[in-house]
C-alpha cells in the first residue's frame, strides 16, 4: 500500500512516508483490533485512513472516499 503526500510537505515528509509505509500493515491490523476489542465493532475492517501533521489538525479536515484535504 502506498501513502500519497498532498499540499507542499517537509523533505523529512518522504522519511515518515517510508517509515509509515514499512509499518502500515501492523499499524492497520492494531486499528482493527482496537476497533474490536475497545469499541465492539464486529464485521468491519479498516481500509484506510489519513495521517495529517499535528499542527495541521483542526476540524477543518474534509474526506471523501478518494481522499482529504486540509481547509
Amino acid at each position: 500500500m502506498s501513502i500519497e503526500s498532498i499540499g507542499n510537505p517537509p523533505p523529512a515528509a518522504d522519511e515518515l512516508r517510508a517509515e509509515i509505509e514499512k509499518q502500515l500493515p501492523d499499524i492497520i491490523a492494531s486499528f482493527n483490533q482496537v476497533l474490536q476489542e475497545q469499541f465492539s465493532f464486529e464485521g468491519i475492517r479498516v481500509g484506510g485512513f489519513s495521517v495529517v501533521p499535528a499542527e495541521n489538525a483542526t476540524d477543518a479536515i474534509a474526506c471523501d472516499e478518494e481522499s482529504c484535504s486540509i481547509t
